[in-house]
């Protein structure tokens, strides 16, 4: 069984609602989970609170159950680079600033939705082990960023391994492997859709799909076999309760063979074995290519701003 999460970022006092408010109608319809990680205080200059008033469609949707709610940062500030030169918010700050921003973003939105903040997703998907610490010692139940893993204690981490336009080929490639029990999380942004309300800039890349596409592709998981939707929360909670969730790159394999295993989390217990390794990897080359040509294969060429 694979299971596919989905994560939506930047949603905002400032994002486009009108969009959002469409995209969470999809993922209601067809009774999908969706985590939607929520910046509390957005925009350029002086910074505007996430409040009911200026953001209804998120506290609506929440209420419902639609969406679970994730802390995005604290402004979304680019606030310096990581140890590989990428924006970053958190990532070598002193840890007592990044405390600060934490408990005052989890304090502004856990008040203004009434409810506890479970999860965490920092801007960028940049991070480092000062970040975790805190948000271990803050209670928090989750950490969702990029491929890098920096872990402290048990705080469970469970990083995107794909984007909106390489979704259905994540998936396929994860089922060769489905007895590792693997995990895809799916991460995009309200940019990633041709309906979004400012066009790309020349420099930019064209949206990924159109809201359209995005139904089919969710339809489409429900229908095949040996696929199910999972709420990023629920994985997490899994994992803190005992169950494995270690990406692809921590595989105790030889790097030779770990590079041709793709990107995706695993929660079997076989997980530091090599066993079925090769012979997903021979499925993949053998079943995946007949796979891909029967079915059609949502594309586009924007991988989202922060991954």
């Amino acid at each position: 069984m694979v299971s596919i999460c989905f994560r939506f970022d930047d949603a905002s006092a400032k994002s486009d609602h009108k969009l959002e408010h469409k995209v969470f109608d999809v993922f209601a319809r067809l009774n999908v989970p969706l985590c939607v990680a929520v910046i509390p205080f957005a925009g350029a200059g002086e910074p505007v609170p996430l409040s009911p008033q200026n953001a209804a469609h998120l506290f609506d949707a929440a209420r419902a159950g639609v969406i679970e709610i994730a802390l995005h940062g604290h402004s979304h500030r680019h606030r310096g680079s990581d140890s590989r030169g990428r924006r970053t918010e958190f990532a070598g700050l002193h840890p007592a600033e990044q405390t600060r921003l934490i408990q005052e973003g989890t304090k502004h939105l856990a008040s203004a939705f009434s409810d506890r903040i479970r999860g965490f997703v920092p801007p960028w998907n940049t991070y480092d082990a000062s970040t975790t610490q805190a948000l271990a010692e803050a209670g928090f139940e989750f950490l969702s960023a990029g491929f890098d893993v920096f872990r402290y204690g048990r705080l469970p981490i469970v990083p995107v391994t794909c984007t909106l336009r390489t979704a259905r080929i994540a998936i396929q490639k994860a089922s060769c492997f489905d007895w590792l029990a693997p995990v895809v999380v799916v991460v995009f942004h309200a940019d990633d859709f041709m309906e979004y309300r400012h066009p790309p800039r020349p420099d930019e890349s064209s949206p990924a799909m159109t809201l359209r596409e995005l139904e089919a592709l969710l339809g489409w998981i429900k229908t095949k076999p040996g696929l199910h939707v999972e709420a990023l929360s629920h994985v997490a909670r899994c994992s803190a309760n005992g169950t494995n969730l270690r990406s692809s790159r921590e595989l105790a394999l030889p790097y030779r063979v770990k590079v041709l295993v793709p990107r995706m989390l695993v929660r079997s217990a076989a997980w530091k074995t090599l066993p079925g390794i090769l012979s997903g990897m021979f499925r993949s080359r053998s079943g995946f290519d007949a796979e891909t040509q029967a079915e059609p294969v949502v594309l586009g060429a924007h991988d989202g701003k922060d991954f």
